[in-house]
């Protein structure tokens, strides 16, 4: 068993996408973040793979100072895993958490905390849905908008409340990053009641033949109201009909307000994927 790291991102697509291909909704991550580093230059940025016997096994990667993302495979072997761990610390790489499957990130985990004599944190354990086909009548879309520049500050102010319902620490400069991409990007919507914003959901990672939902979020004051479904249903719509074969996105998998809200879409449960962080 060979565990290596490649030298460029078109190395790292050319040897792992195919692996990861085969449950496309939940490597959207790692598919996502090799799109996005075609075009964006970056000197810390790991992109790691496992072989044996000159066939892939698996594929790992971190991005600047986050956590270690561990690709969702069928029938992962333990020790793979565990040796895994046991050469991201013989290399002294950091680690500051784990992302990944459950049941791979568990077995990590193990085999991580005698190694360095820390402690984990279970931050996050969320499931992977996906859609391919509307179960939810959209009868108008006239209430969907972009955010523009003009609502940069209430989409500041929106993340910040959007991180502290996630378990996601989002600070007032990363949260003003954030929007600024987000606005740029043409990729958040509101939804409006009476020509004001009361929910909003950005498109995120794009895969070979999906893309990601993230960020939805609905202020206090307008939850219950049917906002948020009506607007992940009407953008997930436009999605589809852009020509993209299945939209996916992370829910809470003990908030059963969002996962009765996704399901009631259509969207099915396809993974479950945890997030731990260490010390």
């Amino acid at each position: 068993m060979q565990i290596r790291f490649s030298p460029n991102i078109s190395d790292y697509m050319e040897k792992v996408e195919h692996l990861l291909i085969n449950k496309e909704a939940c490597n959207h991550l790692l598919l996502g973040l090799m799109n996005y580093y075609q075009t964006t230059i970056s000197k810390d940025i790991y992109l790691g793979y496992i072989m044996e016997n000159s066939s892939l096994q698996y594929a790992f990667m971190q991005t600047p100072l986050n956590q270690w993302i561990l690709a969702d495979i069928d029938h992962v072997d333990e020790q793979m895993i565990r040796n895994l761990a046991q050469f991201l610390y013989k290399r002294g790489m950091k680690v500051p958490g784990i992302q990944g499957p459950t049941r791979v990130a568990e077995i990590f985990v193990k085999e991580w905390l005698p190694l360095k004599k820390t402690r984990a944190k279970l931050y996050k354990k969320e499931l992977v849905y996906r859609l391919d086909k509307q179960e939810k009548t959209i009868y108008t879309t006239d209430k969907l908008m972009k955010a523009t520049i003009k609502e940069h500050e209430l989409v500041r102010k929106w993340l910040i409340h959007f991180g502290k319902e996630t378990n996601e620490i989002i600070t007032d400069i990363r949260a003003s990053h954030m929007a600024t991409k987000y606005i740029e990007n043409g990729s958040l919507y509101f939804w409006l009641v009476d020509g004001e914003p009361v929910s909003m959901a950005n498109q995120s990672q794009k895969t070979k033949h999906g893309v990601t939902i993230n960020a939805v979020y609905t202020p206090d004051a307008q939850k219950g109201k049917g906002y948020a479904t009506n607007l992940v249903a009407t953008l997930s719509q436009k999605l589809l009909d852009e020509g993209n074969a299945f939209c996916c996105l992370l829910a809470d998998k003990e908030n059963p307000t969002s996962n009765y809200v996704y399901q009631k879409i259509g969207y099915q449960v396809v993974g479950e994927s945890v997030v731990y962080r260490f010390g």
